[in-house]
């Protein structure tokens, strides 16, 4: 039996190869959202029903992502992640060619599927398969992939396609992409390859009664857990309610508003860059997680609680985006340093479940607010959130690892 390569072997091919796959799982998940107007009027739909397929999609790959851990686990995350690129790919094709609403909610829930193996999947190759002093490295460009999927979405699909060819046409050049990514995985599997089950390490955590009890009680990986629930409930309000919250505060220009949240979302993906190099120099984790949170949160709640010019928000959302930007590569790192030999899978599936659930509870809270007209508690309540986010990151750095009977 060959054995795969010992960490550090290939570490430049794998960390592109998951940080891609990562940018394709983001961008397929946001893939629908800049259609929502073209796609109202083609099935005579509310806001709301297209809503719902989002929701569920979130839902069904947030209660799938822990399953996912452990068929990681058992089979190899290396052929689940293809199993995820090629499920999100395919379902985004066929909703291009869906003839009514009603064929998007199933497909989206296959599409949901395909996206809860990816985070279980590509943190345990990176884990496992690249050497300990670029690790940090590794999961900034996996996160930086994740961010860069969000940005490419609507400018490939929307403005690239969908502008002058339709919508239609815009899901399935989406779908096909997706396919010639495939391929390219499908050539380089080699150096993804992970061994399943009882291949792994000697001394891996076994999957009994007992590990899963243990892995629901041990507190720091349901602080993880939690942090995550509250990063995505943030990110939602940033992402789908800042732009019209600020519209509604000071009457600003659509191209204001939105170029606040540009300004965010594109100083986070380099606070992850520069997070990654510093989590590899710098060890105390914990310390550049809070930090990063504790600018973040007050950044927002200054954004809520004080009348400011637009062009000092941008900037200012720009520095929080950044520091929040930081914060990833540690916040992995803290996981991973909680995690037990063998268990990656299970435990980073169940602990990023929490993006999930955070994202498809977040619209109901944030959308009461603006329906009540309490449009500055949604930069509030980001603030809140990110401030429970660094009692879940103190509470990760006490822990170490599951200790199964």
């Amino acid at each position: 039996m060959a054995t795969s390569p010992s960490p550090g072997q290939n570490d430049t091919l794998i960390i592109g190869l998951v940080g891609f796959a990562h940018l394709l799982s983001h961008f397929y998940q946001v893939a629908l959202g800049p259609l929502f107007p073209l796609l109202r009027d083609e099935f005579s739909v509310s806001y709301t029903a297209l809503g719902l397929v989002i929701t569920l999609f979130y839902g069904v790959s947030g209660m799938c992502q822990a399953f996912a851990g452990i068929i990681v686990d058992k089979y190899g995350a290396d052929r689940l992640l293809l199993f995820g690129v090629v499920t999100m790919s395919t379902s985004v094709f066929f909703m291009g060619l869906a003839p009514s609403y009603w064929m998007l909610l199933p497909l989206a829930v296959i599409s949901a599927f395909g996206n809860c193996v990816f985070h279980p999947a590509d943190l345990s190759i990176l884990s496992e398969k690249i050497s300990p002093h670029r690790i940090g490295r590794a999961f900034a460009v996996h996160g930086f992939g994740g961010t860069s999927g969000y940005f490419l979405a609507p400018v490939i699909i929307y403005y690239g396609v969908a502008s002058f060819a339709g919508w239609r046409a815009g899901l399935m050049v989406a779908g096909a992409i997706g396919w010639c990514a495939v391929a390219l995985i499908y050539k380089n599997r080699a150096v993804l390859r992970m061994p399943r089950g009882q291949e792994n390490v000697a001394n891996a955590a076994k999957p009994g009664i007992e590990f899963y009890r243990k892995l629901l009680t041990n507190r720091a990986l349901i602080a993880a857990f939690a942090y995550f629930v509250f990063m995505a409930a943030a990110g939602v309000g940033m992402q789908v309610f800042s732009i019209t919250a600020f519209v509604e505060i000071y009457n600003a220009p659509l191209y204001l508003a939105t170029a606040g949240l540009t300004a965010y979302l594109g100083s986070s993906a380099m606070g992850i860059i520069v997070g990654g190099e510093l989590a590899d120099r710098f060890p105390r984790h914990a310390l550049i997680a809070t930090t990063g949170l504790i600018v973040g949160a007050s950044i927002m709640a200054i954004v809520a609680l004080f009348p400011l010019h637009m062009f000092v928000i941008i900037g200012s959302l720009a520095v929080a985006g950044f520091f929040i930007g930081l914060t990833g590569p540690s916040r992995d790192i803290l996981v991973r340093g909680a995690t037990p030999v063998g268990a990656t899978g299970k435990v980073f599936g169940f602990v990023y479940s929490g993006l999930d659930l955070g994202s498809a509870s977040a619209p109901i809270l944030f959308g009461a607010l603006m329906d009540g007209g309490h449009f500055r508690y949604v930069f509030l309540a980001i603030a809140a959130l990110f401030a429970m986010g660094i009692l879940s990151v103190v509470q990760l750095k006490r822990g170490k690892t599951i200790v199964v009977a």
